[in-house]
């Protein structure tokens, strides 16, 4: 059996606004309790690489406040060496200088590193996409044979309704037909004499 392959348009999940998969209900709706080995580990990388943005997000922002919080220290003991003569303060000072130095080097390196992950992300997206597309029409041919074989059944059973309809009414008709029969024969007053002796008892 030839593996067929998802060919998709490589800009299809930018030129369609598809967001990332592993965050639409509907997708997780049909998927979560249905993947594919390969959907699996996609969704592990993708995951991986979101997990590496919010991290990054997260320092960088850290940083940013870390380093205005370092400034106005800076400012401060500024301040104090040259307006105080505190000369205590330049140690204090020369430490907040260094640090926002090595905060200065990590920053670019951050934006630098988070820059690629958005192109991580739509690669990944994509991939998770065409495995999504595939394991979709296995489901939907699987679905399908499990649909006809459904219909097959209810066409069964549609068939015995039907008979069995037939049958009651045919039944009906003799019961109603056997009553007339003996009510013409012996009266209405007999009838129900009889009907007390022999009518066998509703269950």
């Amino acid at each position: 059996m030839v593996k067929k392959e998802v060919r998709l348009e490589d800009n299809v999940i930018k030129k369609n606004k598809i967001p990332v998969l592993i965050y639409v209900p509907e997708w997780i709706q049909l998927f979560s309790n249905d993947k594919s080995r390969d959907m699996v580990k996609i969704i592990d990388k993708l995951q991986e690489e979101l997990s590496k943005e919010k991290d990054f997000e997260e320092e960088l922002q850290s940083l940013e406040k870390r380093k205005k919080i370092l400034l106005n220290k800076i400012l401060v003991l500024s301040n104090k060496v040259n307006e105080e003569k505190d000369m205590s303060a330049l140690d204090k000072m020369a430490e907040a200088q260094n640090e926002v130095l090595d905060i200065n080097v990590r920053l670019p390196r951050i934006i630098e590193d988070k820059e690629e992950i958005p192109l991580k992300i739509n690669e990944y997206n994509t991939e998770l996409l065409k495995v999504t597309v595939k394991k979709a029409y296995e489901i939907i041919n699987a679905y399908k044979g499990e649909s006809i074989k459904v219909q097959e059944e209810v066409n069964e059973l549609r068939e015995k309704l039907g008979n069995l309809i037939q049958r009651k009414v045919e039944i009906e008709d003799t019961i109603n037909r056997l009553y007339s029969f003996l009510h013409g024969m012996i009266g209405a007053v007999h009838m129900e004499d009889l009907d007390e002796s022999f009518l066998k008892e509703k269950k």
